[in-house]
C-alpha cells in the first residue's frame, strides 16, 4: 500500500507485468481458499440448523457483492475508457452511490421475507448488516474498479487480498471467542471496512476513489444500473443459488438443504472466484482486442470447457468422501458432485463472454445473456422434479443457454464487421 504523504505515480498502461499478474493471481487464491475456510468453520463449529443458515447467509452475502459488483464492472470499463483518451465525465463514485443506495432499498424492502425464509435464526443482526454493508461495499467497488481501469495492478490485487484476510481475521476473533451465528454473521459483514483503512493509509487509493468515468451523471447511472441487472441475474446463479435454494426448500431437513447448498457453492468457487478476480483484468484486456472478439474468447473458451470435463470426473468420486468432511450429516452422490461440478464450466464461460460484451459496450447483450440463463435455471429449479436432479439441471441448462444468446451476437457482430472491411 502507498503511504499516505507519498507522491502518486501517474496512470500506468493497462497492460500487466508478470509480478503484477501474479499479485492478482496470489489475491485470487485467496479469496477461493478463504470461501471455503468460512463455510468449513460455518458448518462444523455450529449446529445442524445454525450451520445451514450460515451457509444461506453467507451465500446471501456474497450474492449481495455479486449484484454490486456490477459497478465494478462498469467502473473499470469506464475509468480505463478516459485513461485510453475519452472526454472525462462525473466522477465514478457518485452514480455508483445511487445505484448502492437503490439496491439497500430492495434489500430493506425484501427483508420480511429473507428474514422469514433464507436467515429466521439470525435475522436481527443479518438483515442490518446487509443493508449497510450494501452501501459500503458499492464504494468499495469503486474503488477496486478504479484501480483496474487505471491499470494500478498491484493496488488492485493488494486491496483484494486485504478484504478478504480481514474477513478471515475477524472470523477467527469470533471462533476464538466461542463460535456463534450471530458472530460469524457481524464477521462476514464487516471486512468491508478495508474500503476505508486503504484510504485512510494509502494516497493512490484516494486518487483512485476520486476518477472521473466516461459519461455524465444520469448516463452513469442508467450504465451502472444495466450492469448491476446484468450481475444481479449473474448472483443468481452463482453466489446467491444457495440462499434461493434455501428459499425454495423452506422446511425440508437441513441436512439435505445443507449438503446441497454446500455442495453447489464449492463446485462454483475453483473455478469462478479466481475468474470473478480477473474480471477486471479481462475487461482490459478485451478491451484491446475489440477488433477480433471471437478469437480472444476462443482459447479461454475452450481452457474452461476442459478444466469442467477433467473437474467433473474427478469430483464424480471425491464429493461423496469430501463433502461429509464439512459436516458428517451431509452425503451428496457422486454424479451430482460432477455434474454441479462439470456445469460451473459453462457459469464461467457465460461469466467470460459477459465480460467480453461488456468491455464491447453491448450493455443490453450482457443482461440479455445472464437474464435468459437465470430465468430458465429458477423455472426448472421450481419444477416438483427430485430436488438433486432439479439443482443440477437448472444450473447446467440456464448458462448453456444464455451463453448462446452472447454467442449468436458476437458471431453476428463479427460477420458484420468483416462485411463492412470488405466493401
Amino acid at each position: 500500500m502507498t503511504a499516505g504523504r507519498q507522491n502518486v505515480p501517474s496512470p500506468v498502461s493497462g497492460s500487466l507485468s508478470r509480478g503484477s499478474a501474479s499479485g492478482v493471481a496470489i489475491a485470487a487464491g485467496v479469496a477461493a481458499l478463504s470461501n471455503f475456510v468460512i463455510m468449513f468453520l460455518g458448518t462444523r463449529t455450529l449446529p445442524a440448523a445454525a450451520g445451514t443458515e450460515f451457509l444461506a447467509f453467507w451465500s446471501l452475502l456474497t450474492g449481495m457483492f455479486g449484484v454490486v459488483s456490477g459497478v465494478q464492472n462498469e467502473t473499470t470499463r469506464a475509468v480505463g475508457a478516459v485513461d485510453g483518451g475519452s472526454a472525462p465525465g462525473v466522477r465514478a463514485i457518485a452514480p455508483a452511490m445511487v445505484v448502492g443506495a437503490i439496491v439497500a432499498v430492495l434489500v430493506l424492502l425484501l427483508s420480511p421475507v429473507i428474514g422469514h425464509r433464507i436467515v429466521p435464526i439470525s435475522a436481527g443482526l443479518a438483515l442490518p448488516g446487509l443493508v449497510v454493508t450494501t452501501l459500503a461495499y458499492a464504494a468499495y467497488v469503486v474503488l477496486v474498479g478504479s484501480l483496474g481501469g487505471h491499470g494500478w495492478w498491484s493496488h488492485y490485487a493488494s486491496l483484494l487480498c486485504s478484504e478478504v484476510v480481514l474477513r478471515m481475521m475477524l472470523v477467527g476473533a469470533v471462533l476464538a471467542t466461542g463460535a456463534r451465528l450471530g458472530g460469524y454473521v457481524l464477521a462476514c459483514c464487516s471486512a468491508t471496512a478495508i474500503l476505508f483503512i486503504f484510504l485512510a493509509f494509502s494516497a493512490r487509493s484516494r486518487r483512485a476513489i476520486g476518477s472521473r468515468a466516461d459519461a455524465p451523471m444520469g448516463m452513469m447511472v442508467r450504465k451502472n444500473l444495466l450492469a448491476v441487472l446484468s450481475t444481479s441475474c449473474t448472483a443468481v446463479l452463482v453466489t446467491a443459488y444457495g440462499a434461493i435454494l434455501k428459499g425454495v426448500g423452506h422446511g425440508a431437513d437441513p441436512l439435505l438443504l445443507g449438503g446441497l447448498i454446500l455442495a453447489v457453492s464449492l463446485t462454483r468457487a475453483p473455478i469462478l472466484i479466481p475468474l470473478t478476480a480477473f474480471t477486471g483484468v479481462a475487461i482490459k484486456v478485451f478491451l484491446g482486442h475489440r477488433d477480433a472478439p471471437l478469437q480472444a474468447i476462443a482459447k479461454p473458451v475452450g481452457a474452461l470447457l476442459g478444466l469442467g470435463v477433467i473437474g467433473g470426473a474427478a469430483a464424480w468420486f471425491v464429493g461423496p468422501w469430501f463433502v461429509p468432511f464439512f459436516n458428517s450429516g451431509y452425503h451428496i452422490q457422486g454424479w451430482v458432485f460432477g455434474f454441479l461440478t462439470f456445469s460451473s464450466a459453462f457459469i464461467a464461460i457465460l461469466t467470460l463472454l459477459g465480460t467480453l460484451v461488456l468491455a464491447l459496450d453491448a450493455h443490453w447483450v450482457y443482461a440479455l445473456g445472464w437474464l435468459v440463463a437465470s430465468v430458465i435455471a429458477i423455472a426448472i429449479l421450481l419444477t416438483g422434479i427430485e430436488l438433486s436432479l432439479r439443482v443440477v439441471l437448472s444450473l447446467l441448462v440456464g448458462p448453456l443457454v444464455g451463453s448462446l444468446v452472447m454467442l449468436g451476437w458476437l458471431v453476428v457482430g463479427s460477420r458484420s464487421n468483416r462485411h463492412v472491411v470488405r466493401n
